[in-house]
C-alpha cells in the first residue's frame, strides 16, 4: 500500500472520474481484457472512496494502468552492463562494473509520483565443468532503492544492503551512480578450489514484487516494468 503523500484529495470521486474520462477520450488503442479490469477496479473505487479519501499517489498509480500495453523499450534491452571485471584483494573477491539503467515511460511516471523503485543486481558464480554443466557455486543479490523526493527535489538512492543512501540533483546522476559498482565484495578467496576454474555473471532488474499491490497488477501486462539486461559473464582469474 503506498504511504500517504501530501494532503488528502478533495472531492476525489468526481475528480477521479473526470480524469478517467479525458484519457479515454484520447486513447484509440483498445485492449479489452485489460480494460475490463481497469472498469472493475474503478467500480470498486467508487464504492471505497465514499468510506474514506484517496492519496494522490493512488490515484497517480491508476492512471499509468490506463498506458498502452507494450509501449516501453522495442530494441535491445533498458538495461545494460557495459563492463564487469574482478580481482582478488586480501582474500576477498571484488567486483567492479558499470552498468547503464534506461528506465521506461511507465517507470519514469511511477517514480515521480512517489513510488519508490528497486534495483538489483544478480550475481551468480558457476564451477566450470569440462564435460558436465557448471555447477553453480554461490550466488549474491546487491540491491538499490531509487526514490524521489519532491519537498527537496532530489532523487535518493539507498544501499538495501549496508544502508547506505546517496542524494542527487538530477535522475541522470542518481542512475550514473548506481550503475557505476567499484570493489563490490563477492566471495571470499577460501571458499573456492585453487585447481578449479570459475564463471562469474552479472545480471540487472527492476524488482516488481516490491512494487505496490495496484501496480503490480499493471506491471503484470505491460513491458513497461519489465527492465533488465542480459547476463554478462567473465572468467573469475586469480
Amino acid at each position: 500500500m503506498l504511504s500517504l503523500r501530501g494532503k488528502m484529495v478533495s472531492d476525489t470521486n468526481f475528480q477521479f472520474k473526470d480524469l478517467i474520462s479525458r484519457m479515454l477520450v484520447r486513447r484509440t488503442w483498445c485492449q479489452a481484457p485489460f480494460y475490463s479490469s481497469i472498469a472493475s477496479l474503478r467500480s470498486r473505487l467508487n464504492s471505497a472512496d465514499r468510506r474514506r479519501g484517496i492519496c494522490t499517489g493512488t490515484i497517480c498509480v491508476l492512471i499509468l494502468s490506463l498506458m498502452p500495453l507494450g509501449s516501453a523499450w522495442s530494441k535491445g534491452q533498458p538495461f545494460e552492463i557495459h563492463n564487469a571485471e574482478s580481482r582478488l584483494y586480501q582474500g576477498v573477491w571484488l567486483v567492479t562494473a558499470l552498468i547503464d539503467f534506461r528506465m521506461s515511460e511507465e517507470a519514469l511516471a511511477a517514480l515521480d509520483n512517489g513510488v519508490a523503485l528497486t534495483f538489483e543486481l544478480q550475481f551468480r558464480l558457476d564451477r566450470v565443468r569440462r564435460f558436465w554443466v557448471d555447477k553453480k557455486t554461490a550466488t549474491l543479490e546487491q540491491r538499490f532503492e531509487l526514490s524521489y523526493q519532491p519537498l527537496s527535489e532530489r532523487y535518493v538512492v539507498r544501499n538495501l544492503n549496508s544502508g547506505e543512501q546517496n542524494s542527487y540533483a538530477t535522475l541522470f546522476s542518481a542512475l550514473n551512480g548506481m550503475g557505476r559498482i567499484v570493489d563490490l565484495p563477492i566471495i571470499d578467496a577460501s571458499l573456492l578450489d585453487a585447481d578449479e576454474r570459475y564463471e562469474l555473471a552479472l545480471r540487472a532488474v527492476l524488482d516488481q514484487n516490491t512494487l505496490p499491490g495496484p501496480l503490480r497488477l499493471v506491471a503484470f501486462w505491460s513491458s513497461g516494468f519489465r527492465l533488465e539486461s542480459d547476463w554478462y559473464v567473465w572468467m573469475l582469474n586469480a
